[in-house]
């Protein structure tokens, strides 16, 4: 049984102690949920506890969040005053990233609500050589710079793409000149290819792109290999010594999703490679991506995570995952694992057949997630993403 106390109109953060938790007839701003809770209702209780108990333990690590599967501008407004304003009030929020996923995105525009709607956090913009072509693909990059940094971005990550242009990410840097003074330029880095081959030659285009003595971030792709994590951490350290360029470092890790694990076990993204735990559960992604995580603490790495965060349960995932908080983590994603999400995506779909006020017939329910047999999941289709391994760099 549940019992959790939520004051009116409030923020998460606003739990009453459980001291508080008792019935008072002079109090009817509190709401009541009592246990036993259904399935959605027990896992809201469950985030609002994990980020009211985070509140109470003061300042706890924070990552950048990658703005996945927002396309127009109204649904970044939306999100910047909803959930993202609860995750930097939450404190697990140090900055944004806009990538650049097909030609003609408004990045600059998105950025520029991002820097209005959430002043104090940082805002990098991703820039795909393969989505911005151009006759002069170093002039057009530099003048993009000039119109990122007018809005109040900090950041840009210029990548070639998956089978980008010729003109790649490691020539425009080398035709790039001077940068654009208050802008910091990054790259991408992928420290977990599955040969030594391929690994020396992602080495070789990274001291290409340092050697042009612009290069600040380095952003090293999404992995788990905890040994190869290490050494391409090292590598970039000790190239960057060699080399005289001061660099900060970012790594890619993922958030527990049933959504996003059977993405990677059926349509992986492109130079990416998981473990057999990871791709095996839920508990097992967590777990592999914790000792991820683990890796980029002790070296002083700031995470980015390329999941889809957009619910309450999202945001206390991301809050424990971040503090190591083994058993809170597990609670949620177990709430989320099959046969439980199976049931509450039915839930959701008798809920979307209840016709809409002044529709004619019924809404069509929204693409689900499939669950494999509500006990598990599929056998993996295939490891690696379409495409050249090294060239989305």
């Amino acid at each position: 049984r549940m019992l959790v106390s939520l004051p009116a109109k409030s923020s998460p953060a606003g739990l009453a102690p459980h001291h508080k938790l008792g019935k008072s007839s002079g109090d009817k701003s509190r709401r009541f949920l009592p246990g036993p809770l259904s399935l959605p209702s027990r896992a809201a209780a469950i985030a609002l506890f994990a980020l009211a108990r985070r509140g109470r333990r003061g300042p706890m690590p924070t990552c950048r969040l990658e703005l996945m599967g927002i396309h127009d501008s109204s649904g970044y407004q939306r999100h910047a005053r909803g959930l993202l304003q609860k995750a930097q009030n939450a404190g697990v929020l140090s900055g944004l990233n806009i990538p650049n996923k097909k030609p003609g995105e408004p990045l600059i525009e998105w950025a520029g609500i991002l820097v209005k709607e959430l002043p104090g956090v940082e805002v990098t913009v991703h820039y795909s050589l393969k989505h911005q072509r151009s006759s002069n693909s170093a002039e057009a990059f530099h003048e993009w710079c000039m119109d990122a940094a007018r809005v109040g971005v900090r950041r840009v990550l210029l990548v070639t793409g998956p089978n980008g242009p010729r003109h790649d990410a490691v020539r425009v840097l080398q035709q790039l000149g001077r940068p654009v003074p208050g802008l910091r330029y990054g790259v991408a880095f992928n420290a977990c290819l599955p040969s030594e081959a391929a690994r020396e030659a992602e080495r070789q285009r990274l001291v290409q792109k340092l050697r042009t003595g612009i290069v600040k971030d380095v952003w090293l792709n999404t992995g788990v290999d905890e040994d190869l994590l290490r050494e391409g951490i090292q590598f970039v350290r000790e190239t960057s010594i060699r080399l005289g360029v001061q660099v900060e470092l970012f790594a890619s890790a993922m958030l527990p999703s049933v959504a996003q694990l059977q993405q990677m076990r059926e349509r992986p993204w492109n130079g990416v490679q998981f473990s057999e735990e990871f791709l095996s559960s839920l508990r097992g992604m967590a777990q592999a991506t914790s000792r991820a995580l683990d890796v980029f603490r002790d070296n002083g790495v700031e995470p980015i995570v390329e999941s889809k965060v957009r619910t309450s349960t999202d945001l206390s995932k991301l809050s424990a995952i971040l503090d190591n908080d083994t058993t809170m983590l597990h609670a949620l994603i177990d709430e989320e694992s099959p046969p439980a999400s199976a049931e509450r995506e039915k839930q959701e779909i008798m809920k979307d057949k209840v016709p809409a006020e002044g529709a004619r017939g019924l809404r069509r329910p929204p693409k689900q997630v499939e669950v494999a047999e509500l006990q598990g999941f599929p056998p993996v289709k295939r490891r690696w993403g379409k495409g050249t391994i090294a060239s989305g760099l």
